[in-house]
Order: structure tokens, then sequence, then C-alpha cells
């Protein structure tokens, strides 16, 4: 029960910085039509890494120890993200909580 919820967690985080990437692209400092490609193209390309790297189902399987430096990458600039939206602590919060989750997680026997 643990190791579903721990997993559903990290999935939601997962999403979240995707939608952190929607909101910082949008917010940057450009016209509209920059603004609206950001929005769309930065969550695309998260998206593709992702699937490329980070997903359990990637297509370049990394070993554990690059994968676990891809997702800290991942969960990191989203809260940096975060920190540009105006939003420290809670980009904060993002990282620790997967932290703490997948320290959770590696110790029941299943690594995020």
């Amino acid at each position: 029960m643990i190791r579903a919820f721990g997993l559903l967690l990290v999935f939601l985080l997962e999403l979240a910085v995707l939608a952190v990437g929607v909101r910082w692209g949008w917010s940057l400092d450009a016209p509209t039509a920059v603004r609206l490609l950001a929005a769309v193209g930065v969550p695309l390309l998260l998206a593709g890494l992702w699937g490329v790297l980070g997903s359990p189902r990637a297509r370049v399987p990394l070993r554990p120890p690059a994968k676990y430096a891809f997702q800290a990458g991942w969960f990191v600039l989203g809260g940096g993200m975060l920190a540009l939206l105006g939003r420290p602590w809670l980009g904060l919060a993002l990282v620790v909580v997967w932290v703490v989750v997948t320290i959770v997680l590696r110790r029941a026997g299943r690594p995020a």
C-alpha cells in the first residue's frame, strides 16, 4: 500500500514539474507568441526527455546512478522554475517531498 501511494505521489510530482514548465514559459517577459511557444514547448521538451531517459519504460535505459541523477535534475529543475516564479519555498517543498518519497520507496524495495 505504501509503495502504491509513493509511486502515485512521484507520478503526480512529475506531472507537477510539467505544469510548472507551462507556467514558467507563460511568465516570460516576451511577446505573447514567444510566451505561448514557451508555454507549450517547455513541457513538451521535458516530457520528451522523461520518455527517453526517465520513465520506467525509457527508450534509453539508464543505469541506476544515472537514472537517479536524471530524476534529481528533473525535480531540481522544477523547483528552480518555481523559485523563478517567485515561489522558492514551494520549489524547495517539491524537491524535499520527492527526496522523502524516493527514500521511502527505496527502503520498501521499489525504487521510483
